[in-house]
């Protein structure tokens, strides 16, 4: 969430565009954290809003290595608390949502007795800390314990593998995060259906507090260019890398610096199995190799990014030097950038004391939340830092201080319990069952994309749905239905193609559908947006040129 312009004060009369009622809480930011947060508020009774200024999951959440993992590397930094805090919300976004998790192994190939040593004692640590993590997940989402395999047995899983000194390997499990952008925006419209408001494309523009003690939060509709003032009790700054734009804007002074760090991916081809790969860069940093959609995403890179946040990109040179460490650290292959079938990236959030130079890499990712109250700033905080999988915790921290703050009485936080809409089912098989019971004039394949894309969504969706539904071909070979189109440009705020494509649906992330395929996929979801021939135009190209590498 970038901003523009920053405040010349922090007292002001309550603007005469306000609108006439004040909200408990308004968010700026709709990464993940925003999302969680806007969620838990709204189950326990609070008003709020959340202004994103582009689309949702726009910013650092679309830039994940599409993970739900807790965090075996930090054990090196003893961080045990972060560790224990990200294995138990793993369990937790696994029994909420389910429908966007998938269990996935992960081989650490070892080449010395040192290193075997080091990684059996990093995985008793991470076993033992994982105690509960099966409890209560439906079986289709359980987590195995680590195994050690024989180096003839890691030969089978990953042939391209360096074999000389090749002791073995380690293999243990995680989960798959099929579509964060997606999962993200899940949030966001469940808190919607219970009450809540949401804005994308909204950009805050001035931050400032009223002689009532409210806040008066100035955005501008990026669509229309009106200005639209709003009154609230209190604020959350959960803008990721934009955290300090934000507190600059309503006057706030930085406790701590903000440090970004660039991180990007790619898909290629498929070149592992059914396993992630973890192997070394040249630097000694972990490179996955991650099996996704019948693709491959390789990532990802850690280095600090010292420019406005507005102006990344991810640049050929990028591309290039991470195609570089894969080609060193697998084996055989030899990928270029023609390989590339989609690229993306983002800057993480750090946070660290303005005297420490610790690389990026090894940086804490514990989230740190900042209360404004001793700077003269009443109710307005700032979630910085964190990991994904961590943002419900997040959520519920966050939201512990503003009911603390706020008169009243507010309901607990409910989010480790009461799923969004998508996770309203116990286990997919018992999904695709009730489904094919309810709806037994449609077609298996479709009752079972739906089941696995949308969970306990797919009765409104399948419930608009033909025996002869129509369907596009995706450039990985999976289908997507009309059915899905339908509902997403119905409900989900897609104010560009692109919003659809990369955020929305995925259809694009796998890589460019067939020319055919994306004029089709266009012009049904201009169809439904009211779209005109010159607009559906502009969109498509828009569209294609995000394949474009720089």
């Amino acid at each position: 969430m970038a901003i523009k312009t920053k405040s010349t004060s922090t007292k002001t009369n309550t603007s005469k565009s306000s609108t006439s009622s004040v909200y408990d809480l308004l968010i700026v930011g709709g990464g993940i954290t925003g999302a969680n947060v806007l969620w838990d508020s709204t189950l326990r009774g609070l008003k709020s809003i959340l202004l994103e200024k582009n689309d949702y999951a726009s910013g650092t959440s679309q830039a994940t290595s599409k993970l739900i993992h807790g965090g075996l590397r930090y054990l090196k930094n003893f961080e045990l608390g972060l560790v224990r805090e990200s294995l138990r919300e793993r369990a937790t976004l696994a029994r909420i949502t389910p429908n966007a998790v998938q269990t996935m192994g992960f081989l650490v190939p070892v080449y010395s007795q040192a290193e075997r040593i080091v990684l059996k004692l990093g995985m008793e640590m991470y076993n033992a800390l994982s105690y509960d993590r099966n409890r209560n997940i439906s079986e289709d989402r359980l987590i195995p314990k680590y195994s050690f395999l024989s180096k003839e047995q890691t030969i089978m899983e990953s042939p391209t593998l360096e074999r000389e000194k090749l002791k073995g390997s380690y293999l243990y499990y995680d989960y798959l995060n099929l579509n964060p952008e997606r999962h993200t925006s899940e949030f966001i419209f469940s808190a919607r259906e219970k009450g809540a408001e949401a804005k994308n494309y909204t950009e805050v523009i001035s931050i400032a507090r009223n002689n009532d003690s409210t806040y008066q939060v100035v955005a501008k509709d990026k669509l229309s260019g009106k200005e639209i003032s709003f009154r609230t009790k209190c604020v959350v700054n959960a803008a990721g890398p934009w955290a300090d734009f934000v507190e600059s804007l309503a006057g706030v002074p930085a406790d701590k610096n903000l440090v970004r760090s660039k991180g990007i991916h790619v898909v290629t081809r498929k070149i592992c199995g059914d396993k992630t790969i973890v192997t070394k860069k040249k630097d000694g940093t972990h490179i996955f190799i991650i099996p996704w959609r019948n693709k491959t995403i390789i990532g990802t890179t850690d280095t600090e990014y010292p420019d406005s946040p507005d102006a990344f990109r991810v640049t050929k040179k990028d591309i290039e030097d991470l195609l570089s460490e894969v080609n060193f650290s697998f084996g055989y292959t030899d990928l270029t950038v023609k390989d590339v079938d989609f690229y993306y990236g983002g800057l993480r959030p750090l946070v660290e004391d303005p005297s420490e130079t610790t690389s990026t890499y090894n940086a804490s990712r514990k989230t740190e939340i900042f209360d404004h109250k001793d700077a003269g700033f009443p109710g307005f905080f700032t979630a910085m830092g964190g990991k994904y999988t961590t943002s419900r915790a997040v959520g519920e921290m966050v939201v512990n201080k503003i009911v603390e703050f706020l008169p009243g009485e507010f309901r607990a936080c409910e989010t480790e319990i009461i799923p969004p809409a998508t996770g309203d089912y116990s286990d997919l098989p018992s999904l695709m069952r009730d489904l094919s019971r309810k709806f037994p004039k449609l077609r298996g394949e479709l009752i079972e994309t739906a089941a696995t894309r949308y969970g306990s969504q797919s009765y409104s969706i399948l419930s608009k749905s033909g025996a002869q539904e129509e369907f596009y071909t995706l450039q990985n070979g999976e289908k997507f239905f009309e059915s899905e189109l339908r509902f997403i440009a119905g409900r989900e705020d897609i104010r560009f193609a692109t919003d659809f494509f990369f955020r929305r649906s995925g259809v694009g992330v796998p890589g460019l559908p067939e020319e055919k395929e994306t004029n089709r996929l266009i012009r049904s979801l201009g169809k439904h947006l009211k779209w005109n021939p010159s607009r559906i135009q502009k969109e498509t190209k828009a569209v294609e040129e995000r394949y474009r590498i720089f």
